[in-house]
């Protein structure tokens, strides 16, 4: 199991002391900052002592503050812009004879690696959210939008309380103020993150609805206000959303099951309409 730092403050968050949580808090936020932060310059950014700073380090695993700090000095690290990496694999040396084949297999790299307990334990946690749910909101902008639209598609084709949110020209205030706390966001954004995705998201926090991430971080605009976090880590050579797709279709598949004779009548129903109203030839 992938035991990213993030996913362990998250596990531990709601039985966290009300001082930790302003610590765990800012972490998410400034995890960034946080990589040249002393104790002392911690402590008069959030108002809590050293002492308290260390405990919560040890509280999430480690054996002190600059244990921790390492850690996230690991996590900032890492993290890499897809869309750079997909122009070094334009601009590269190596010229491919089976562009197809190299991509197929960079995918299939991708795929391998995108299964984890923490996952799976996320996804149930989504299936369950969703399905208790009033209402089923989705947005993703940019490049995320079209990952955003499929699952609208056929989500749409068997659930009637799906929404899709994107900032065009409609009036985005006037669905926004429909919103519920019984409701549920599912927020889609991957590097680089949208400002429009992230105030949506925050939106529906301040609402108090449920938030499902999907996104390729833990630490991203939308998975540090999430409930639940799925991360789909895009193929950064081709810049592909081959493991978001992948997931996403597992969610379709494990919500149609939830009432599997309902939804079949209704992809039924739907393709009888097609093909009377000339949709399907």
């Amino acid at each position: 199991m992938e035991n990213n730092i993030f996913y362990k403050i998250d596990t531990k968050y709601d039985s966290l002391s009300k001082t930790f949580k302003i610590i765990a808090d800012f972490v998410k936020e400034n995890y960034t900052v946080l990589s040249f932060l002393s104790v002392k310059e911690l402590t008069e950014k959030t108002g809590v002592s050293a002492a308290s700073i260390t405990r919560f380090a040890q509280e999430i695993g480690f054996s002190g503050y600059p244990a921790f700090q390492k850690e996230i000095q690991k996590v900032v690290k890492k993290e890499i812009v897809p869309m750079r990496e997909f122009k070094h694999f334009l601009s590269s040396s190596n010229d491919y004879d089976n562009v197809l084949q190299k991509t197929i297999d960079l995918n299939i790299n991708t795929l391998k690696t995108t299964y984890s307990d923490e996952l799976y334990e996320s996804f149930q946690k989504a299936i369950d959210i969703i399905t208790k749910s009033r209402r089923v909101y989705i947005i993703g902008s940019r490049s995320s939008f079209t990952v955003a639209y499929y699952l609208n598609f056929m989500l749409r084709g068997f659930m009637e309380n799906v929404e899709l949110l994107s900032a065009g020209t409609e009036d985005i205030s006037t669905k926004l103020s429909y919103i519920k706390k019984e409701d549920v966001l599912i927020t889609i954004s991957f590097s680089h993150y949208t400002k429009f995705t992230s105030k949506i998201t925050e939106y529906f926090k301040n609402s108090q609805s449920k938030i499902i991430a999907i996104t390729d971080s833990y630490s991203s605009p939308v998975a540090i206000k999430a409930d639940t976090t799925l991360i789909a880590k895009n193929s950064t050579d081709t810049y592909s959303f081959v493991s978001a797709m992948t997931i996403l279709n597992a969610l379709v598949v494990k919500l149609g099951k939830v009432n599997k004779d309902e939804t079949l009548k209704k992809l039924k129903e739907q393709e009888k309409i097609a093909f009377e109203t000339g949709i399907y030839i």
